[in-house]
């Protein structure tokens, strides 16, 4: 019996489940379609079906959940009216986004801690790089619009401001990812985000002298 296109879709998603519980269990490299299939309850060929090989299938677990967040993760800083406010409300979007989605965390998990970046799976480290990136790339074009505007506190240069929350953004995804943090911690997270982005900002009194 031939399966209608919503069945063929249901049958994916579920081999895409499966291998993320595989992925998360005993790591990218040891997993193998023949596991992938037990868990989803499919045959191996039902997996070929729909992905080439593990590397497709890696690939595809990944953009399911980036392509659903990817306006706020790949999200431009450039025109923003104030931009210290605008950087940290990209920030806070990122840690609402990793506090209130287990399954967001788990994808991530998988990438950051179940992967060897070998092989295959070399396109899983470009991918990151990329995103890193794009951050980076942000926080410098947002510094340099608050150093124009004379919004940059002087203790902070352009690259000691955006290397430093580079670092805490990094850091504190990284952490997280492997330690699962709980909603106090996320809670302390955001108290030193907006304290740090604080100390970027001049002073009122500075600004008018």
């Amino acid at each position: 019996m031939r399966r209608t296109k919503s069945e063929s879709e249901e049958t994916r998603q579920r081999i895409l489940d499966a291998a993320e519980t595989v992925f998360l269990d005993i790591g990218v490299s040891r997993a193998s379609l023949d596991r992938i299939a037990t868990e989803a309850g499919v045959t191996r060929g039902a997996i070929y079906w729909h992905f080439a090989n593990k590397q497709e299938l890696f690939s595809a677990m990944i953009e399911r959940v980036h392509g659903l967040h990817q306006t706020v993760l790949t999200r431009s800083l450039l025109g923003a009216v104030d931009p210290l406010q605008g950087v940290l409300d990209w920030a806070l979007d990122v840690i609402e986004l990793f506090a209130a989605e287990a399954h967001t965390r788990q994808v991530y998990r998988i990438i950051v801690t179940r992967c060897e970046y070998v092989g295959e799976m070399q396109d899983a480290l470009e991918w990151q790089s990329d995103l890193h990136e794009r951050m980076a790339t942000n926080f410098q074009n947002a510094f340099e619009a608050a150093a124009a505007a004379k919004q940059l506190a002087p203790d902070w240069s352009v690259k000691s401001a955006a290397t430093t929350l580079e670092c805490f953004m990094s850091g504190m995804l990284h952490n997280w990812l492997r330690y699962d943090f709980d909603a106090e911690v996320a809670e302390a997270l955001r108290a030193g985000l907006r304290s740090l982005v604080g100390s970027f900002r001049v002073r009122e009194a500075a600004a008018g002298a």
